[in-house]
């Protein structure tokens, strides 16, 4: 019963993105409305959307109804990933508390650890860097195991963030081409 009221929901959400999409044009309260919010109205939406656990549908979604609310492409992707990264962060923290707690327990698995992150320092950045970029589901999920991992929060989140970059941009790009009359 949960999960069909929560996959209700993401489908509830994702036919008003569609739909404001389509009707950004005729829309005149909503399109001021998003206007009025501006870029920091901006930000919370995607710090709330960063963190996909909570809210599973980026805000790049309703890219075409905030360039017909008058916002300017780049920064506006700039923010959108700027905020996702806000809320992947959050994941970072939740990874970083539990390594933590379970510091006491970890025994011969924190050698392991400590032996992967000596010989491969960068590449799980890079993968984390090409997982926010091209996975459509949420960046958490390598995040946390980062964290817990001790990777370094600047340089996870520096990945991530540049990773979400590429895909908001890629995902604008999509939406725009996607829905007919909106590119």
């Amino acid at each position: 019963m949960v999960l069909a009221a929560k996959v209700l929901a993401v489908v509830a959400l994702l036919s008003f993105a569609l739909w404001a999409n389509l009707r950004a044009g005729e829309l005149d309260m909503v399109r001021e409305s998003v206007a009025a919010l501006g870029y920091p109205g901006l930000l919370g939406a995607s710090a709330l959307s960063g963190f996909n656990l909570l809210v599973p549908i980026p805000v790049v979604a309703f890219y075409p109804l905030l360039m017909e609310s008058g916002f300017q492409p780049v920064p506006t992707l700039a923010t959108i990933a700027f905020g996702m990264t806000m809320g992947d962060l959050l994941g970072f923290l939740i990874g970083d508390a539990s390594r933590s707690l379970a510091a006491d327990r970890l025994g011969a698995l924190q050698k392991r650890v400590d032996r992967w992150h000596a010989r491969h320092p960068v590449l799980p950045l890079a993968v984390m860097f090409l997982y926010a970029a091209f996975a459509p589901i949420p960046n958490e999920l390598l995040v946390i195991p980062l964290a817990f991992m001790g990777y370094p929060l600047v340089a996870v989140m520096t990945a991530v963030f540049f990773g979400n970059i590429v895909f908001n941009s890629l995902a604008a790009y999509g939406v725009t081409r996607l829905l007919p009359g909106l590119g």
